[in-house]
């Protein structure tokens, strides 16, 4: 079998799923706090509620923008060499990170652990480790810089700057709409000030989060509406909590987090027809026992499991969290959650599962956990292409000829595939003995060597200094308007 794929919704669920999206669509509709964004609804053939902003949004609006959305499209990376493909249609599954946290997890030894603030340092830090693993295909802001909360900074810029320096692979912004243009003016000064390619190759993309049930705020629709005057690609994220602001059934919290995220596209798709566009998703449910909403849990999968079906019904690339833990620090804990909320949606095909690194229910990062899951990911996505049965396969001439209790291993052909089995480079997979003898260090240790070799000898591709110097003078400006 090829392609391995196990599907969470069937086609009648999808398409009731669907129908109940396009009734809360057209009956109850959606707030829109921002006054612009309703206006552009309206003039689309909405139904605009002055007196409250509730947009009503019939279906052939929705389909419209959905029939306007790419299918898929190329994420560009800073110098070219790290393009990311977002697809919608389950052939291909990325992997990247998950923002935003505040706190860092460092280890110290076995069993032990510094948990604290997150700051600028650890926002490169973090950068340099994610440029490093081979398997993290972009990323997004880990986590924010608590020692500039104080500071008379434009912050995020400043958290932006760490990020691009310090790796070259496509980034989702944690976005200010008030300095999207300030976002645009840092990839063009990449691109030595060239605005034509910094509007075909973005490099960097914005994302607005719903509030739950069904609200768009001012932020959202700022950035949604700067993002298809950059033509930035704009992600409409959803974080809906089975039981609390969505119902606690997950088949109705779909319909809740379904709805939000086609009023973000069709929002996106109305202010630039053919902007590309991401269905997000980190609705996850409710665990009214601990009063949390926990990213490792199996409902958290399934939703996300789920969101990617209906991405794929919709052709729309999507976003979906995974590879993620709720525990405090690398552990066995963390090891089955980040498996579970990764396999799942990879298996039915999302586009994207971010997560990587991440842990206590996404508020921490955890530089040994992001390298120990890229060691995991190549494992999935093998997992994912099954394996060949034909008549090449089946080996029946090579059985014939070994017959009863002969070797396989001398056969010319298992020398020609031998390397085409997993061996990842962190899971240690010796006997006792063998383990021992190559010093029987365990897999967080080994995790911690190689995070320590990453940050002393990585080196991300730099940015030309003329270009960098133009960034920090951008970033300067925005400085100086605060204070």
């Amino acid at each position: 079998m090829r392609n391995l794929k196990a599907d969470v919704l069937s086609k009648g669920e999808i398409g009731l799923i669907h129908e109940g999206s396009l009734e809360v669509l057209s009956e109850v509709g959606i707030k829109i706090a921002h006054a612009g964004a309703r206006s552009i609804m309206e003039r689309a053939g909405c139904t605009v509620d002055e007196s409250n902003g509730v947009v009503r949004i019939p279906r052939d609006v929705i389909n419209g923008a959905l029939k306007s959305a790419p299918e898929s499209w190329t994420f560009s990376s800073r110098d070219g060499k790290h393009d990311a493909k977002m697809v919608s249609d389950g052939s291909r599954t990325n992997f990247m990170n998950l923002g935003m946290g505040t706190k860092i997890c460092h280890y110290v030894s076995e069993n032990k652990f510094d948990t604290r603030d997150s700051t600028i340092p650890d926002i490169r830090n973090i950068a340099k480790v994610l440029d490093a693993c081979e398997n993290v295909d972009l990323v997004t802001q880990p986590v924010s810089a608590l020692d500039l909360m104080d500071k008379r900074c434009v912050r995020t810029l400043h958290e932006a700057e760490a990020m691009i320096t310090n790796t070259s692979k496509p980034f989702l912004l944690d976005p200010d709409p008030r300095y999207v243009d300030s976002y645009f003016d840092i990839m063009k000064a990449c691109y030595s000030g060239d605005e034509e390619e910094a509007l075909k190759k973005p490099f960097l993309m914005v994302g607005g989060c719903s509030s739950s049930p069904l609200q768009l705020d001012t932020p959202f629709c700022e950035l949604a509406i700067k993002a298809g005057e950059y033509n930035m690609p704009f992600m409409s994220m959803t974080m809906a909590m089975a039981g609390t602001t969505s119902p606690v059934t997950l088949a109705g919290t779909m319909v809740i987090h379904n709805s939000e995220a086609l009023a973000g596209i069709t929002l996106a798709q109305l202010v630039k027809p053919g902007l590309p566009v991401i269905y997000g998703s980190c609705t996850t449910g409710f665990d009214f026992m601990t009063d949390t909403a926990p990213f490792g849990s199996p409902e958290n999968a399934l939703i996300s499991s789920a969101s990617s079906q209906m991405s794929q019904f919709y052709g729309v690339p999507c976003i979906t969290s995974g590879a993620i833990s709720d525990s405090k620090c690398p552990d066995f804990q963390s090891a089955q959650e980040a498996t579970l909320n990764a396999l799942l949606p990879a298996l039915n095909g999302t586009s994207n599962v971010f997560g990587v690194g991440l842990i206590e229910l996404g508020m921490t990062f955890s530089l040994e956990q992001a390298v120990m899951v890229n060691d995991m990911i190549p494992l999935i996505r093998h997992a994912l292409e099954g394996f060949e049965v034909s008549s090449e396969t089946l080996s029946i001439d090579a059985i014939k000829e070994v017959g009863i209790g002969g070797e396989f291993i001398s056969r010319p052909e298992t020398m020609a595939g031998m390397f085409g089995h997993t061996h990842p480079e962190l899971f240690d997979r010796n006997m006792y003995e063998g383990w021992k003898n190559t010093g029987g260090k365990h897999t967080l240790e080994l995790a911690h060597e190689k995070v320590q070799s990453i940050l002393s000898e990585h080196v991300a591709t730099p940015i030309e200094p003329g270009n960098l110097k133009e960034i920090q003078n951008i970033i300067r400006e925005a400085d100086k308007k605060v204070l």
